[in-house]
């Protein structure tokens, strides 16, 4: 681990839901060696979550979501997160650079330290270790954190529908478990659809009382 080769890099993408992006790539490379070959930066193939970043945007979407505390606090902005992608994907070294609140810190990070392998970084067709520096935005959307919002007409409908299918047949939840998801998914998913969600997940890393 010493004798690697880690690319110092930013980088901000514009335009998902969930994230705060801005614009540039930019970095430098620590290694001696690494200097000495001045690879240009912009012709490097940067890591990437599988799937691309609408995966990633849902990936976070599923999974940073506010506790009642945070809710209670009227907690919104930004915790800017630092992490190595080595050279096999996996994510290391996970760093809060920005907190925001320490519920939002925690739930961010374990996001991340909890992420399936990247696609990593190559350069001249060989994987190195990147340091990638990511922003995820927290955000409440009415006035009242702490209120039940109506759910929106697609969750009053159609996303209903879909939802309670798959939490029955699916996932074999009872109907008053499924209840629960559903306020669950509409507190704190009203403006996304369902193909959006990742039910497995939710379910998996999240409780409904």
């Amino acid at each position: 681990m010493k004798n690697r080769s880690v690319l110092k890099v930013q980088l901000f993408l514009p335009g998902l839901i969930g994230m705060l992006w801005s614009a540039s790539l930019f970095g430098q490379v620590d290694s001696t060696a690494a200097k000495e070959e001045r690879i240009p930066f912009m012709a490097e193939q940067m890591p990437e979550y599988i799937g691309g970043y609408e995966a990633l945007a849902r990936y976070l979407n599923t999974y940073a979501v506010y506790t009642m505390d945070a809710r209670e606090a009227g907690v919104s902005g930004v915790v800017f997160l630092s992490f190595t992608v080595e050279r096999d994907g996996t994510l290391n070294e996970v760093k809060v650079l920005r907190r925001l609140h320490r519920d939002l810190d925690s739930i961010a990070a374990k996001a991340v330290r909890e992420m399936p392998p990247w696609l990593p970084a190559m350069r001249r067709g060989k994987p190195v270790a990147v340091q990638y520096n990511l922003p995820v935005k927290f955000s409440l959307e009415n006035g009242d954190p702490l209120r039940m919002p109506e759910p929106s007409k697609y969750w009053e409908n159609r996303g209903k529908r879909l939802f309670y299918k798959s939490c029955k047949e699916e996932f074999g939840y009872s109907g008053d478990e499924c209840d629960c998801w559903y306020r669950f998914v509409v507190f704190n998913y009203n403006t996304r659809h369902f193909h959006e969600l990742n039910l497995g997940e939710m379910f998996e890393k999240h409780t409904c009382k």
